[in-house]
């Protein structure tokens, strides 16, 4: 299979920027406000300053936790035919994340997301096949904070069979999640061996780690649960304003993510991520459809390739504030651009507008088809007897017509993309099917998914379990404060 692909770094390119990374490990260093966490690169051999909080990592650090870093990587689901592999041959989709806004799913307005709102979404994500696994995409305001994040996981888990990524503010929440999804496979071990979950962890551009969300990774990655650090610098304002500095400081942050866990609990699952991009240069505010992000997670997907670990790389995004032509041209540039990178694991970023400020259901099932779309022109082709056709070329011969053709008949399923919502009929048949621009036909689909569809349940004694969990998680939270 010939697969178009784009390639533009040479390898002597790509080893300044790694040499680059390292110099910037080990000579600016990273800030670190947890202790287990100096303690650990200490132990390994970094140069640590407990009163500043600050550390400097060798070299030689980041090609050991290269090397203890497992190359390939199993995501789980409650429903084992949601099941897949992160191995750089084939790209899987998720939402962007934790938004505090919905477009309100009758009237379109935007709104506060509520743990309801959450319900609804991951039900959509259940249904729409090229959503491979869901974050929480939109927080649930109407949840106390400290109880939030474990009430969207168990929200989250009750409405699909897919692949979960939640997040969590200190190792207490992260033990707590581990629970919750031990409860579902059996055991921690079974959970070991089967992680439905991951967890999305983000360092502090720049250079900096968050002691909860630190502390967190840490008991995420002794427990076998995947670790997506996902940095977020912003060009011109917390990296530099060139696109190389902002690649070079996500890189720094990942490898020096990659180093503390790797030493914490050798061969752990860790997953390379990215939502970098650049900073409006009128406004100052973040700009998630700009081209420039698309060369910013090109150039990261080349840098995967070279360390050979999985990755996690933001497409699929607009800064349009409604599911307009705007967000059309940027949702399908900055996926196409991701996946002819080559060697993407998961693509994060479908759903999201306003800069992923705010989910849109009528987006989601707008990008699942663009994600279809963006997939089959990225499958390439096979170059063959049966497909160079030649013998049906000469049955049909000048002036005939191959539609009645077995061959045709044969490969019309395989060859040709059909669409779920795009209109491809005549304009007076679709003047004649109501006229419908593509966002009401997706609302339309949001309305009919969320009527018929049913996510599999978990079995009422699990659910039980799930329950006295949260209610103990419930009783500390409360008891602190």
């Amino acid at each position: 299979m010939s697969k178009p692909g784009i390639s533009f770094l040479s390898r002597d390119e790509i080893e300044d920027i790694h040499n680059a990374t390292l110099a910037v490990l080990e000579n600016t260093g990273v800030k670190i406000a947890s202790k287990e966490a100096l303690d650990i690169l200490r132990e390994a051999g970094a140069n640590v300053d407990y009163q500043r909080n600050h550390a400097t990592i060798p070299g030689h650090l980041v090609e050991e936790a290269l090397r203890r870093a497992p190359k390939t990587i199993k995501f789980c689901a409650r429903d084992p035919k949601y099941d897949f592999i992160l191995d750089k041959k084939e790209p899987h989709f998720t939402t962007s994340g934790f938004a505090a806004c919905i477009t309100d799913w009758a009237s379109g307005e935007r709104r506060l997301s509520t743990s309801e709102d959450l319900a609804r979404w991951i039900r959509v994500v259940d249904y729409l096949e090229n959503l491979h696994l869901s974050w929480m995409s939109v927080v649930a305001n109407d949840i106390p904070a400290p109880m939030r994040g474990l009430i969207e996981l168990v929200t989250a888990l009750r409405n699909t069979g897919k692949h979960i990524e939640p997040e969590a503010f200190d190792a207490r929440e992260a033990q707590y999640e581990i629970e919750i999804a031990a409860a579902i496979v059996g055991g921690k071990e079974e959970l070991r061996e089967r992680p439905i979950i991951s967890a999305i962890q983000s360092p502090i551009s720049p250079l900096s780690y968050d002691k909860g969300s630190m502390e967190a990774s840490i008991e995420f990655a002794r427990a076998g649960i995947p670790v997506v650090s996902l940095t977020m610098p912003l060009a011109g304002e917390t990296s530099p304003v060139t696109l190389l500095g902002t690649v070079v400081v996500t890189n720094a942050e990942n490898l020096g993510n990659l180093v503390i866990l790797q030493f914490a609990s050798p061969g752990a699952p860790v997953i390379y991520g990215a939502a970098s991009t650049v900073a409006s240069p009128r406004t100052g505010v973040c700009m998630i459809g700009a081209p420039e992000r698309s060369v910013i997670q090109m150039t990261l997907a080349e840098l995967t390739r070279y360390y050979q670990l999985p990755c996690m790389l933001a497409g699929g995004n607009s800064d349009s504030k409604t599911p307009d032509m705007q967000a059309g041209f940027e949702k399908a540039m900055t996926l196409t651009t991701l996946l002819l990178a080559r060697g993407v694991d998961i693509v994060d970023g479908l759903g999201a507008i306003d800069s992923a400020n705010t989910m849109c259901p009528e987006a989601l099932v707008i990008d699942n088809e663009i994600a279809s779309a963006v997939m089959r022109a990225c499958r390439g082709l096979e170059v063959n007897d049966d497909n160079l056709a030649i013998d049906v070329i000469h049955e049909v011969g000048p002036g005939g017509i191959f539609l009645g053709q077995k061959h045709t008949l044969e490969h019309y399923k395989t060859e040709i993309w059909l669409p779920e919502i795009s209109d491809k009929n005549t304009y007076t048949t679709w003047q004649k099917t109501g006229s419908r621009s593509m966002d009401k036909v997706a609302k339309e689909r949001v309305r009919a998914i969320l009527t018929t569809h049913k996510p599999k349940p978990i079995p009422e004694d699990v659910d039980k379990e799930i329950s006295q969990i949260v209610q103990r998680a419930e009783a500390e939270v409360l008891r602190k404060s």
